[in-house]
């Protein structure tokens, strides 16, 4: 069981991030906290854990109290007895580069011998079948497998209590048919969930209540039947996305206009398979999707695209001429799917502004403005929650002109309402001089913009 009270968390000098938070789960519950990016989900995910304050420094007011015992008067490792935890990105999750190492990894730590691992890991082979990721390498796993590692890893742990932030992020269809049917699984077992999510479509035959979480508060509490009442219009108008899976609308490319490739070849180091990719050709002013499984290529198809992959052999032609890698670099931008690899400066504004030239301030921060980034353009981007480190880096990019936009996941972790502000920016930016493309697994974000789509 875990009960909050009277909850309030700020960083620093920072406006509270959340304000006086009360709830309780049952053991067994499964709970949804949903709302806007930064509205204070993750910070109630990372209450529970230990880790807001712990680890990223917080201060708190209030209590947490698990299974009777108060977190703030435990040390993180006897956190790490009652709750594990599930991460948007399951690369900040490992400590091996063995799989099954790192699902023993926790066993180890808190002492267990041999034949009581042995008995862990067999029992959770029964209940997840994932013989075919043990002894792998983790940095040779795609995004799904590797998310599908953390759950194992958290149910192997034998905490009764597991909470997940945005565990569905940058997952294609097929992985969250996985988590879902773990989740139901762990619940099955009597696990307690408490889940963070945007994409609430997969989750609404396993939770139990929802949490609406507004500007640091909780706006509202359902039960699973009343959130299952509510229409989606309505659930739009409060930023949430649908709670049915969106189908992909958008029709197959065309091959024809002035961008026109020859040829791609990448070879993935330690493997057979190659990355091909032949006599396509794209029109300029036009918004590309490219969708598929994880795990098929389609963010190193971006980089040899944009000329940063070293080993790939590209014939590529812009209006006729041949375009070198250097060529290409120059004339292109890119949104990574992990951001944290491209915030450089100290506050929001500088980052958005960093090696743009001849733009207005004022262009800039209406940009902010309609990302919902204006009040926080002194901030750290470091500092920032994952949606709102998301957007920033999209507004760095849509402040420069580069002829060839690239976006990889640029809605992992997004709400409703900023996924559609971003929809509208990249429409601004469509002209006759520019091709965008986007690999993305958020249907209703492509449904929303693309042209075209090519699926890999």
């Amino acid at each position: 069981m875990v009960k909050i009270e009277n909850l309030s968390l700020s960083y620093g000098n920072s406006p509270k991030v959340l304000k006086n938070i009360s709830l309780r789960v049952e053991k067994g519950e499964c709970v949804l906290f949903t709302g806007k990016s930064g509205s204070g989900k993750s910070s109630i995910i990372n209450s529970i854990n230990g880790l807001a304050v712990q680890y990223d420094g917080a201060f708190i007011e209030g209590t947490i109290r698990i299974d009777n015992k108060d977190v703030n008067n435990l040390k993180l490792y006897e956190i790490s007895i009652l709750v594990s935890s599930v991460f948007q990105n399951p690369k900040t999750h490992f400590f091996n580069i063995n799989t099954t190492l790192e699902l023993l990894f926790y066993l180890e730590n808190i002492g267990l011998s041999k034949n009581q691992m042995d008995e862990r890991l067999n029992d959770m082979l029964e209940i997840f079948p994932i013989n075919h990721l043990l002894n792998r390498d983790i940095f040779k796993l795609s995004g799904g497998e590797k998310q599908i590692l953390c759950i194992a890893a958290s149910y192997i742990s034998g905490t009764e209590i597991i909470v997940l932030d945005e565990p569905s992020s940058n997952l294609d269809e097929e992985n969250i048919i996985i988590i879902k049917e773990m989740l139901m699984k762990l619940k099955d077992k009597g696990k307690t969930l408490i889940i963070s999510e945007h994409r609430i479509y997969y989750l609404m035959d396993i939770i139990d209540r929802a949490f609406l979480i507004q500007d640091g508060v909780i706006q509202r509490e359902y039960t699973k039947t009343e959130f299952m009442k509510i229409p989606s219009e309505k659930l739009n108008e409060l930023g949430l996305r649908d709670k049915t899976k969106t189908k992909l609308t958008v029709p197959e490319i065309q091959k024809k206009g002035n961008f026109e490739i020859k040829n791609i070849e990448f070879k993935f180091n330690g493997v057979d398979n190659n990355l091909l990719f032949k006599d396509i050709s794209f029109e300029m002013g036009k918004i590309y999707g490219i969708v598929g499984t994880n795990g098929l290529g389609k963010s190193t198809l971006l980089r040899c695209l944009i000329g940063c992959e070293r080993k790939s052999r590209e014939e590529i032609y812009l209006e006729g001429k041949r375009l070198s890698k250097r060529n290409r670099l120059k004339i292109s931008s890119l949104v990574m799917q992990d951001v944290n690899h491209q915030l450089f400066t100290d506050s929001v504004i500088n980052e958005v502004s960093l090696g743009v030239k001849n733009r207005e301030i004022r262009y800039v921060e209406d940009i902010l403005r309609k990302l919902d980034l204006y009040e926080l353009k002194d901030r750290h981007p470091m500092s920032l929650s994952g949606g709102q480190k998301q957007r920033v880096a999209i507004a760095s990019v849509l402040c420069k002109n580069s002829r060839l936009l690239f976006f990889d996941e640029p809605t992992s972790g997004m709400d409703y309402y900023n996924m559609m502000n971003i929809s509208d920016l990249i429409h601004e930016c469509k002209n006759d001089q520019k091709i965008i493309f986007i690999v993305s697994h958020d249907q209703e974000f492509l449904n929303s913009l693309a042209d075209y789509v090519i699926n890999l």
